[in-house]
């Protein structure tokens, strides 16, 4: 099949054919290397993942996936992560889903995706009834895609986790994404965080909380919400009997500690029963907000609440430091590669060499989205140590 195409064979391909996960991530695939995957795994009956992130699929390669979604009736888990989809490649997929009663999880994250891009992968997710797990974060949806994914969300009953996080929807997106969830009966996870869904977002979502029967995790970190978006989100929490996880860190909190008050009101008085986490991190809490925190840990032992600000004269504990070689680690795990592997896709040429400037370091790193640029920031300061503006290759990988 290569050879017919003129594609030189990716290696690790051949060797996984007939295995049930097939992993060639970070292999400059490109067009014509997907279509001879897409060829060979069309009639495939015993592949079940496969994972093609960061391989420039493009626009061609986008058509290859979806004919192969329209097709194969093995693949449950797809992750097409980072790979500059777009226009007729999103299409293909999105119309491949309404046929599709296999597929299970897939990943279309980091794909510069935007309004409709998001019209076209919503009615597809309406009307798919298999998919259950769909990551969508790192695109470029805004307040139109908020309103077309609350639509999907209104009637697609299968989809038990959503990621939509580092996006821009905000206003009727909020929205239109908030009032799903009293309609939709089958969302346990969804993630939220660093988009703008700030008070008005959240006045729906607080009605929503209180009908709905399903939801179990919310992540709304870094959505600029105020003391009256916490407001809502606690009368709604009141009517909650599923929620368990509950993330509201580094939000815009003002008027002393209402809205983080009225959540702890709430919980005290035994609202939102199931609750086991809640994060409010970087939120200032005052020392009447400390007094209640320590009253609503008291009569609920099952309950975990991460808090802690920034500034040293603050009544709460200070968070833990975070090392950035816990980032580092998570990525490596969650890629599942060596940190060797991680130094070499740092730069086309760096491969050849046993070592990098700290501006080729700090490029790559971002490029692939390693970790935030605070820690990176720590990162190069410890790994050059000794202040030369270069990062050893043979260092990197011994303190990963």
């Amino acid at each position: 099949m290569c050879d017919s195409l003129g594609v030189i064979p990716v290696s690790r391909f051949g060797n996984e054919i007939g295995h049930e996960e097939i992993k060639i991530n970070h292999r400059f695939l490109k067009e014509m290397g997907t279509k001879a995957i897409a060829s060979v795994l069309l009639g495939n009956k015993t592949t079940s993942k496969l994972h093609v992130a960061f391989n420039e699929l493009n626009i061609k390669g986008g058509i290859y996936m979806g004919k192969l979604l329209s097709k194969n009736r093995a693949l449950t888990e797809l992750n097409l992560a980072n790979n500059n989809i777009k226009r007729e490649g999103i299409v293909a997929i999105a119309e491949a889903l309404p046929s599709n009663t296999v597929i299970r999880k897939l990943d279309l994250s980091g794909n510069g995706l935007g309004e409709k891009d998001a019209a076209l992968l919503a009615e597809g997710i309406e009307n798919n009834s298999s998919l259950h797990c769909l990551n969508l974060s790192y695109n470029k949806f805004s307040e139109e895609s908020g309103v077309s994914f609350g639509t999907a969300l209104t009637y697609n009953n299968s989809l038990l986790e959503l990621n939509l996080s580092w996006n821009h929807i905000r206003r009727r997106g909020a929205e239109a994404i908030s009032k799903s969830l009293r309609y939709n009966d089958s969302l346990e996870n969804l993630d939220l965080s660093w988009n703008g869904f700030d008070d008005t977002g959240t006045a729906e979502l607080g009605e929503s909380l209180k009908r709905n029967s399903a939801l179990r995790e919310l992540n709304l970190s870094n959505n600029r919400i105020s003391d009256e978006g916490i407001k809502n989100i606690a009368k709604g929490l009141e009517g909650s009997k599923k929620l368990e996880v509950l993330i509201l860190n580094h939000n815009l909190i003002f008027n002393a500690c209402q809205g983080v008050n009225k959540l702890l009101e709430m919980l005290h008085k035994n609202g939102a029963p199931a609750m086991k986490i809640l994060a409010i991190l970087d939120i200032k809490l005052d020392q009447d907000c400390e007094t209640l925190l320590a009253k609503v840990l008291e009569n609920r032992s099952g309950l975990t609440v991460h808090h802690g600000c920034k500034k040293s004269d603050c009544f709460v504990s200070k968070k833990k430091e975070t090392n950035p070689f816990d980032f580092l680690k998570i990525y490596l795990d969650k890629n599942k590669i060596h940190a060797s592997d991680l130094f070499k896709r740092l730069d086309p040429d760096c491969q050849f060499r046993d070592s990098l400037s700290r501006v080729e370091f700090i490029d790559g790193m971002k490029r692939l989205r390693v970790m935030s640029d605070f820690y990176l920031d720590k990162l190069v300061e410890i790994l050059d140590e000794d202040g030369d503006g270069e990062i050893d290759y043979s260092e990197f990988v011994k303190m990963s």
